[in-house]
């Protein structure tokens, strides 16, 4: 059966939320619509989103704290934040790095990317790399300082303030992590893509380059009507998004599935 189709029928029988939207169970992705945040307020609550309390085990903080279109915390059981890890790994993989060779890492936050920054850093280190943590806000000196002090191998810059700073001769790679709720700018290489629900999700190594994506548990669709991406978590363990756009932005995927 196809992937997509699988998973809407799943999150259908599971979820009231995917219930009351679909109104009977899709047998063809003809029947499966293209959504986005606001469909989620229809919902009484978070409850009604997910397939069972007793298997939260966290949530995904959002890339900026005090901004968040999504009505709902996002929670994820086991099998979310492995696969949300297993994102990020593609992700690194498809930038020319082995996040399995342990490095040092240092991400550049601020005040509002800093439990998003800590999530990467988790992921990071489970595959035992040194990942952590500097907060910049405004004080290039300083922030020079730190990083000659880290001497990282990588950095990730998260903080809106750090995307435009040349810092390439501070590492062997810099590396941005764009909001797909922003426009990604033409010079931005070495770049890593995220959205509040599933965290990082894909990556795009030189300019030129569409974004590639984990295909063993994320689906990428672009709607016919609108040409935005709509994400599909195929293997999702209790937080399905089903043909959910996540942005007002057109942007160029690898091995698109429609």
């Amino acid at each position: 059966m196809n992937a997509l189709l699988s998973a809407a029928q799943h999150a259908f029988d599971q979820t009231e939320f995917y219930s009351a939207l679909y109104e009977f169970r899709p047998n063809d992705i003809g029947q499966i619509p293209f959504i986005s945040h606001a469909d989620f307020y229809r919902a009484s609550g978070l409850l009604d989103c997910i397939t069972d309390r007793s298997l939260v085990t966290g949530y995904l903080p959002p890339f900026h704290r005090n901004i968040r279109k999504f009505p709902f915390n996002i929670v994820e059981s086991d099998a979310e934040q492995k696969q949300h890890h297993s994102r990020l790994m593609h992700s690194l993989c498809t930038l020319g790095i082995d996040p399995g060779q342990p490095a040092t890492y240092l991400i550049i936050a601020d005040d509002a990317s800093g439990p998003f920054a800590g999530e990467i850093s988790t992921c990071l280190a489970w595959e035992h790399n040194i990942a952590s943590i500097v907060f910049h806000h405004g004080d290039l000196e300083q922030l020079l300082d730190d990083i000659q002090s880290y001497a990282p191998d990588f950095i990730i810059k998260v903080s809106n303030s750090s995307w435009y700073l040349d810092l390439g001769k501070y590492s062997a790679k810099t590396i941005t992590v764009h909001h797909v709720d922003h426009p990604i700018p033409i010079s931005s290489k070495m770049t890593l893509l995220a959205c509040d629900e599933i965290g990082i999700f894909a990556a795009r190594k030189n300019l030129g380059d569409s974004f590639s994506y984990d295909e063993e548990n994320l689906s990428v669709e672009i709607n016919p009507h609108t040409r935005l991406p709509a994400l599909t978590t195929i293997n999702f363990g209790i937080a399905p998004f089903i043909r959910y756009c996540p942005s007002q932005f057109k942007i160029s995927f690898n091995q698109t599935d429609a």
